[in-house]
């Protein structure tokens, strides 16, 4: 298969560097959406054994639905992955293995600290009436290294920090995502993203991307259907079936990541405003984006009501109904209605996980950045959602662990919904400014540094 070129000349040249940054900003609304994501997810655990305030409001089953958090970070991820990395080839090692490094020095300082705060866990090193076998020993191993989602078993003998498996499947991905990105775009038979393509190729380009989403999307709903098949003792506890390696093998999550992938380079397809007809929604959400992070970051509702809702388009709105008919359904509908006990059962994950939740999840993507006017993405958008979402990473990897070293310090063991939560925002918060953010600074001054270009070839006569 032969690559397309796009062949302009200098003018066109300067135009594009003008206007497209050698860096994409942040994208402010999906910041916003993964605080969601992490609260939600940190709902789910609470509901698994509601706390005392959860029983006497009866909202035990609020959270129920929560699992579905983690496909939102595994979509939103494969998206920001291709938004800020579309136009790097990797081909060299030294590139590859400068992306790695700055991805484990996003994810692995939190990571251990969890480990070490919740060593409460593998309490089977010291003791001497129950000493580790070889299973918890290879466990504890491929935990500390970051890769026990990896294998397909499940141990179930001991989980050393709860969260954990996600952050080691989200590892995976990022160790494959420069593969699968050159493979997508081998497919798509393009060599640059950004660059803009005339209409014939971008047709042609978008007709497989299309293709390839529900390639992906099929893919995603063949192994769910052979997970509801798979035969499963129903004595042995849900969360310690060896069937849960459909949950958390990297494998098996993986079209997630891709089919938001797939959706961020039809986006910035889309998006592209290289062609002079192009429709007006594109242009106002190109120019949203594009704009300097101080000014995205603090989209907040505008001054007149009045104003706001005379510039308010029927798309707008179309969109704000179905993320509150999807809230209305996971958060009210689906969590009390459809499982009366609070039973997980294999069910439940046709929503916890592949493709129906993928799809739900790359229709807010895709429209949350291309309408940045519409309520919803204003208040994603909103400075308290984005400084939730600045934090979420150590919300989520932190928050399960205080437990177990409040227990450790004290031999408490704090079942406060409230106190939970307002104590794992503290620690978030200091970890994130104090720990995550200066290691990760760091660790970006010690690796060599590979730019991504957007590359022209001119013509020779």
């Amino acid at each position: 298969m032969e690559l397309s070129t796009a062949v302009i000349n200098e003018h066109d040249q300067a135009k594009i560097f003008k206007k497209q940054p050698r860096r994409r900003p942040v994208i402010h609304v999906f910041t916003g959406l993964r605080a969601l994501a992490c609260l939600w997810v940190f709902a789910a655990h609470r509901s698994v054994e509601p706390t005392a305030e959860l029983r006497t409001l009866n909202i035990g089953w609020l959270g129920h639905a929560g699992g579905a958090g983690v496909a939102v970070f595994f979509c939103l991820s494969g998206f920001i992955m291709v938004w800020v990395y579309s136009d790097c080839e990797f081909k060299s090692y030294v590139c590859y293995w400068s992306f790695i490094g700055r991805r484990v020095g996003r994810l692995f300082p939190l990571y251990y600290l969890s480990l070490a705060i919740s060593i409460y866990d593998v309490k089977c090193i010291w003791s001497t009436d129950k000493p580790c076998t070889l299973v918890n020993w290879t466990n504890i191993v491929l935990t500390f290294l970051g890769i026990k989602s990896w294998v397909p078993y499940v141990f179930t003998d001991l989980i050393w920090s709860v969260v954990a498996w996600s952050v080691q499947t989200e590892f995976f991905f990022y160790v494959a995502f420069p593969g699968v990105l050159r493979l997508i775009r081998y497919l798509i038979n393009i060599k640059e993203i950004s660059l803009p393509l005339d209409e014939q190729v971008k047709r042609r380009t978008m007709k497989r991307l299309y293709l390839l989403w529900f390639l992906v999307f099929f893919i995603s709903g063949i192994i769910l259907f052979i997970r509801e098949l798979t035969p499963e003792d129903p004595s042995i506890p849900f969360i310690s079936r060896q069937t849960q390696i459909f949950y958390y093998l990297p494998l098996t999550r993986i079209p997630e990541f891709i089919l938001g992938a797939i959706t961020g380079i039809i986006f910035i397809l889309k998006s592209s405003n290289d062609n002079s007809d192009q429709e007006q929604s594109d242009v106002d959400a190109t120019t949203a984006l594009i704009s300097n992070n101080k000014q995205q970051r603090h989209i907040g509702f505008p001054s007149s009501l009045k104003n706001y809702f005379s510039n308010y388009k029927y798309c707008y709105l179309a969109f704000d109904s179905y993320f509150v008919c999807q809230v209305v359904f996971f958060m009210i509908i689906y969590s009390p209605l459809f499982t009366i006990d609070l039973t997980l059962t294999r069910y439940d994950e046709i929503l916890f996980y592949g493709p129906i939740i993928s799809l739900i999840v790359c229709i807010v993507l895709y429209f949350s950045a291309k309408y940045p006017q519409s309520l919803t993405s204003k208040l994603l958008a909103s400075s308290l959602l984005v400084d939730m979402g600045d934090i979420s990473y150590a919300f989520y990897i932190l928050v399960e662990t205080l437990p177990r070293l409040l227990q450790l310090i004290a031999g408490v063991d704090d079942t406060s919904f409230i106190m939970r939560l307002w104590a794992g925002i503290g620690i978030a918060a200091f970890a994130h400014y104090y720990i995550e953010m200066p290691v990760y600074n760091w660790v970006n001054t010690k690796l060599p540094k590979c730019q991504c270009t957007y590359k022209v070839e001119l013509p020779t006569n």
